[in-house]
């Protein structure tokens, strides 16, 4: 493994867990307040509500670890990966589920709770418990594989303020990149390619970018030091 490689994949390490640290909001009230279903193109919208749908998708980040579901009509519900575990054994592709949480932007939504609507069982986002400290970014690199992928925009992922850091393209492959390092178009339909190091599990394929353009012939790398 080049000297190079490590340098990335540590750097990239410290950013994705930091990412994963302001993901986990304080433990849900015990009793979640029934709200009528709503849509979640209201960015800003102050308390709690509920959308119901179909899963699609579960989503993973670039260490492979689900944080979050694609419902069939494309909501976003973010979840956090500590969560992981108690929501795949819960939630399944194809089931109707209800979700109660809070917009962030346009099609997201930051879920406190996920039902399923046949059996009522809930996953509630709750601080980890009885867990041992985290490995060092250093150590959680070590996850990481060399990535790439290439296809057509499908979706794209926003962050808290509408910027835009991620995309999944047209086979569920899911590329994560600094906002300010986006130089191409990222719009539905839209060429897309990347490089990087990520993940590829039974739930897809998932990277942080460290090269991007729109075809793998194309790419241009995002740091002085891509491996």
């Amino acid at each position: 493994m080049s000297t190079h490689f490590i340098a990335t994949s540590v750097a990239l390490a410290f950013g994705l867990c930091s990412l994963s640290a302001h993901a986990m909001p304080p433990a849900p009230p015990p009793h979640l307040p029934a709200t009528p279903h709503q849509g979640v193109d209201a960015p800003g919208l102050m308390g709690q509500y509920a959308v119901e749908g179909q899963v699609q998708r579960m989503l993973i980040n670039p260490y492979g670890e689900v944080d979050g579901l694609r419902l069939s009509d494309g909501t976003i519900a973010r979840f956090p990966p500590h969560m992981a575990d108690a929501l795949t054994a819960t939630i399944k592709v194809g089931d109707a589920v209800r979700i109660i949480g809070r917009a962030e932007t346009r099609g997201t939504v930051k879920a406190d709770a996920i039902i399923h609507s046949d059996s009522g069982r809930t996953v509630y986002d709750q601080p980890p418990v009885g867990e041992g400290r985290a490995l060092p970014p250093h150590l959680r690199a070590q996850r990481l594989q060399p990535q790439q992928v290439e296809g057509h925009v499908d979706t794209v992922l926003t962050g808290p303020r509408g910027e835009a850091n991620g995309v999944i393209l047209s086979d569920g492959s899911i590329i994560r990149f600094p906002p300010e390092s986006l130089r191409i178009s990222v719009q539905t339909g839209a060429p897309f390619a990347a490089s990087g190091l990520g993940t590829r599990n039974a739930f897809g394929t998932a990277l942080e970018a460290v090269s991007m353009g729109t075809t793998l012939s194309t790419l241009q790398p995002l740091y002085d030091h891509a491996p």
